[in-house]
Parts: structure tokens; C-alpha cells; sequence
């Protein structure tokens, strides 16, 4: 493969769990059936709050006799510190193990110790050996956006249950595992149809400045009020694109605005899978 189309990821961090209690400690934890990692290998999954927002998601990785947790830097922090707060009960070791791997992504199989796919042709690698990469990551995490999968960060973490940033269309979450911290109100978000919100994917040629946290807007009676927030975004091919959380009910052409200021709206775009449940 060519190296042209390998790039580093910075923005994510490993957590690594180790020790006999480490599948049913985390088992009670988050929200995928980590009991059946052994055979699946990887699994998606979220960490939430007794109240059932996401404090993050991640994709967990089985290695060796360990669990790794790929997830963005910003969330590992406040997962790291929440899992270790509960950890001591158990017999498992909670650690940050960033610094003892290269992350890459790229758009196929790599000589990496650990692929991961994530969609067709788009891949996170885990590698303990460096490797080269020459391409920056502008292609990588424009693909990444437009997959719909929601990544957490500091300014939204803790702000969602999981069905707002759409990840029971992706099996982030087992409704058949038992309790797990938060469990009882995204079950109640699935079972009693609570959710009002979901994650969108939109593009524009015309945005000079966003940050992840940022207020979006509808316009109502000549004037523009907040609709929802960015939730990830990232400049490519002279374009911006962006994942918003609005209300689940927003017209792919609805004009969405990211200032009060702008009369130049958001390309709202379909998503790439069914919102319903698997």
C-alpha cells in the first residue's frame, strides 16, 4: 500500500483495561455486551453518566488478554478518571496507553497490529512500530463525518444519551446486556420513545470559523434561533463538513444556519444508514 494514503490521527488516546474482572467490570459499565468481544474482536460503544449522557465513544478492541478503548483524547480523559473512580472494586488495571501506540487511519488494511474498520474502505490502525504517513487527515476525517458516527469531545461530552448522536443505528448499544451505568434511560429513551434529537451531516462552501460546541440556528419569524450544536466538523477540499444534533424531525432542507448573522445556510445531507434500531 502507499504510504501517500496513511495519516496519523492525534486526536485519539488507548485506554487499556487489564486483570481477570476486566470484561465484567467493564461489562457494567458501558453500553455494548463486552462478554462477547472475545469473538468479535471489535466492538463500538459509548460510556455514559448515571443519567444516561455519553461521556464518550469508542471502539473497543480485544488484545491478547487485554481490552483496548480507541476514543477521542478530549473524552478518554473524563472516561479514564470515571472508569478508575468505580475500578478499584474490581481486580482490573485502568490505564492510559496513548503513548504506547501510533495511531493511523487510512481507506484499507494496513501492516498494523490492530486494523479496525469502520466503514468501507476507512480504517483506524493501532501500530506499536511507527510508520510512515505523508497524507494529512483532512480526507480520512471528511469520511469520518460523512459515516455519521459520532465522536465526543470535551465541549460535548456528557451532553447527549446516545440516541441523540444516532449510535443505536451503528450497535453502540445492546439492549439485551443487563445494567450498566445510564442504562435505564436510554432504555427508556428506546422503549418509551423519548428521543427528540439525532445527529445530522451537512457541508458548506462557505464557513470561515466553527468550533465543536457551537450553537446552529433556524430562522423563525425573521429571526434566527438556536436549533442545535456542531458536534464535529473538518475542513476538506476547500469545503466544511459538519455533524450538527438538531431536532429528529428537521427537513434535509431545512435551512440550518451556524450564525445569527449568515444568510448563507447549510447543505443538509442524507445519512449513509436506517435511524431505526438494529
Amino acid at each position: 500500500m502507499s504510504t501517500q494514503n496513511i495519516t496519523q490521527l492525534t486526536d485519539f488516546s488507548v485506554i487499556k483495561l487489564t486483570g481477570v474482572d476486566a470484561v465484567s467490570f467493564l461489562q457494567g459499565q458501558v453500553s455494548c455486551d463486552v462478554t462477547k468481544l472475545a469473538d468479535k474482536k471489535i466492538m463500538p460503544g459509548c460510556h455514559c453518566n448515571a443519567k444516561g449522557k455519553a461521556w464518550s465513544t469508542f471502539i473497543a478492541v480485544q488484545h491478547e488478554s487485554d481490552i483496548l478503548l480507541v476514543l477521542t483524547k478530549q473524552s478518554a480523559e473524563i472516561s479514564l478518571a470515571e472508569l478508575n473512580k468505580y475500578g478499584v472494586f474490581a481486580k482490573v488495571d485502568i490505564t492510559d496507553e496513548t503513548d504506547n501506540w501510533f495511531i493511523y487511519g487510512s481507506d484499507q488494511v494496513i501492516n498494523a497490529d490492530i486494523n479496525i474498520p469502520l466503514a468501507e474502505n476507512h480504517y483506524i490502525h493501532l501500530s506499536q512500530q511507527e510508520i510512515t504517513a505523508t497524507a494529512s487527515s483532512e480526507t480520512w476525517w471528511k469520511t469520518e463525518i460523512l459515516s455519521g458516527r459520532a465522536h465526543l469531545y470535551s465541549a460535548t461530552s456528557g451532553e447527549y444519551v446516545p440516541q441523540m448522536i444516532n449510535l443505536q443505528a451503528l450497535d453502540y448499544i445492546s439492549f439485551n446486556k443487563g445494567c450498566y451505568m445510564g442504562q435505564e434511560m436510554v432504555a427508556r429513551m428506546r422503549y418509551l420513545g423519548k428521543n427528540k434529537r439525532a445527529l445530522f451531516i451537512a457541508s458548506s462552501d462557505n464557513i470561515e470559523s466553527v468550533n465543536i460546541g457551537d450553537d446552529v440556528y433556524r430562522e423563525l419569524n425573521g429571526n434566527k434561533r438556536s436549533a442545535g450544536k456542531i458536534i464535529n466538523f473538518c475542513h476538506a477540499n476547500n469545503n466544511t463538513y459538519l455533524q450538527l444534533v438538531l431536532s429528529n424531525d428537521t427537513d434535509l432542507a431545512d435551512p440550518i444556519f451556524v450564525s445569527q448573522t449568515t444568510s448563507h445556510s447549510l447543505s443538509l445531507m442524507a445519512l449513509p444508514y436506517s435511524l431505526e434500531q438494529s
